[in-house]
């Protein structure tokens, strides 16, 4: 009879739960039903069925003792204000109050708090919006302190994890042979001696091989020198340096500094001049290493000895960083830009900004290329010939310029130091004593920075360039018939005809007499 009574009351105890369950699910049902029936009837613009149902609705809660929802009490508030019925909605925002009040989960009761300070603003009840708020602060700092407890719970979860990971992992490790750490250390400083040995044999090794080697290219370009003196069949015998003293005299025009032997011996030297200024020594040998090949290297550390140096040497390339000691690299470009001595020197810059901000840099430096650490080779090795190539198509354009400018169909320059340059050389045209040293005075600019930047700028030098505007002069007026070769050779200062006619001749590849008679006829 027990065992009947025990499995009587749990069969009871299972049903009265499924009952409670259906009845949940159905008063759920009938709210969401009613919350939609509201909605469309204030869409609709049905106010008083509206408040009608929202009366139903709110008795219906109060029966079943169930709180309103958070948008069951937006939708019901604007009805009454649809309606205007402000003792209405005052009530049901206090009743709402009382239902948060007695909420004890701090998730509903928050999400109800919310809508309820809203609602007490909209209706402007500020007592109640006041004790909704405290009551919602409430609320967030419990649900923060669950949030932070659960975490709490999760961190000490998998700390346990980590420990037992240890624990597996210190049991797999004494399975395995160990040695001292002052073993190890001693162990570690014989191979590491045993390696530094290995290297040295290996330095030396390479050293006497490169030896043979030079020595045998200098045999070969012997051979190439004098092929009839040394034996012919190089099978059997082979003749040396110590062997024909006598030929190493002959050797010198083939190992000059263009020609390819002369490359192992380290020769052959580029003309052109980098100025890098970068503190990092690092940094300064990688650009050392990109620029090689093109440039002789000038490094400087701070911006006093870069401005000093580009100044001094005028380099035909300046690399600098945007950051240095003292005084950012961007101002030290500005300040190269700005001067008359340096403003043609193409300057990169070192950026450690990406993108815009990069380009920003650059742009108040007055840099021409401006990258971004680290450097690419590849992009890098692009720019540097791109800016070489760049400075031939300026001359390019000058000698274009050059040609027309005597003529109607003259182009104007941009650069003001060209312009005044050739300006002055115009005025002086017929005096065979003037001399770029003159311009270089004007310009308030040593000769040799005269003569530098002119050659950069150009392609020539000032004596090359006075000559052949004067005889570009002279062509132009040739073409006019303006005079004789003769009167024309001194008006554009030739000092006799025999020479202007040669130099005419040498410049154009024709006769200046053979010219005038041309046009004569």
């Amino acid at each position: 009879m027990m065992v009947h009574r025990k499995v009587y009351f749990i069969c009871l105890f299972w049903a009265s739960v499924l009952g409670l369950q259906a009845q949940s699910r159905a008063l759920q049902d009938t709210l969401n039903n009613r919350v939609m029936l509201l909605g469309a009837l204030l869409q609709s613009g049905n106010s008083e069925q509206a408040q009608i149902e929202a009366e139903w609705y709110r008795d219906f809660l109060s029966r079943h003792r169930l709180p309103i929802q958070p948008e069951a009490l937006t939708l019901i508030s604007s009805i009454y204000k649809a309606n205007k019925d402000e003792r209405s909605a005052t009530l049901m925002l206090s009743e709402a109050e009382l239902s948060a009040r007695r909420d004890p989960n701090p998730v509903t009761k928050a999400a109800l708090l919310s809508v309820l300070v809203k609602e007490c603003a909209r209706w402007d009840l500020p007592e109640l919006a006041l004790t909704t708020q405290q009551m919602l602060s409430v609320a967030q700092d419990s649900i923060r302190t669950r949030a932070q407890r659960k975490e709490k719970v999760q961190v000490k979860l998998q700390l346990d994890s980590l420990v037992e990971l240890r624990k597996k992992e210190l049991a797999i490790q004494e399975q395995y042979f160990q040695v001292d750490r002052n073993k190890a250390y001693v162990l570690g400083g014989v191979l590491g001696i045993v390696f530094f040995a290995l290297v040295l044999v290996n330095l030396r090794n390479v050293r006497l091989w490169r030896k043979r080697l030079q020595k045998k290219e200098m045999e070969m370009a012997l051979l190439q020198a004098q092929p009839d003196v040394l034996p012919v069949n190089l099978s059997t015998q082979t003749a040396t340096i110590e062997e024909v003293p006598e030929l190493v005299a002959d050797v010198t025009p083939i190992l000059s500094p263009a020609s390819p032997a002369n490359a192992w011996f380290g020769g052959e030297h580029p003309e052109q001049i980098a100025l890098i200024i970068e503190p990092n020594r690092q940094i300064v040998l990688y650009l050392k290493s990109l620029l090689a090949d093109r440039f002789q290297i000038e490094t400087a550390r701070t911006p006093y000895e870069g401005l000093q140096m580009a100044n001094s040497i005028l380099p035909d390339l300046i690399v600098c960083d945007a950051i240095l000691n003292g005084k950012t690299g961007i101002d030290v470009a500005r300040q190269l830009k700005l001067s008359e001595k340096t403003s043609h020197i193409p300057i990169v810059l070192l950026s450690d900004h990406h993108g815009n901000e990069g380009k920003l840099d650059a742009l108040r430096a007055g840099a021409d290329v401006w990258f971004t650490r680290p450097i690419l080779d590849d992009h890098f090795d692009a720019s540097i010939q791109r800016l070489i190539d760049d400075r031939k198509i300026k001359h390019t354009l000058f000698q274009r310029f050059l040609h027309l400018y005597f003529s109607e169909n003259r182009i104007s320059i941009e650069d003001p130091f060209l312009a005044q340059t050739v300006q002055w050389i115009e005025q002086n045209l017929s005096d065979p004593n003037f001399t770029a040293e003159e311009i270089a005075r004007k310009m308030q600019l040593t000769k040799q920075h005269y003569f530098k930047k002119l050659l950069v700028l150009t392609g020539k030098e000032p004596v090359q360039l006075i000559r052949e505007m004067r005889l570009e002069k002279a062509k132009s007026l040739l073409e006019k018939r303006a005079g004789t070769p003769q009167a024309i050779s001194e008006l554009v200062g030739f000092s006799s005809p025999g020479t202007f006619s040669l130099a005419f001749k040498e410049y154009f590849g024709e006769n200046t007499l053979l010219l005038n008679v041309e046009y004569r006829r």
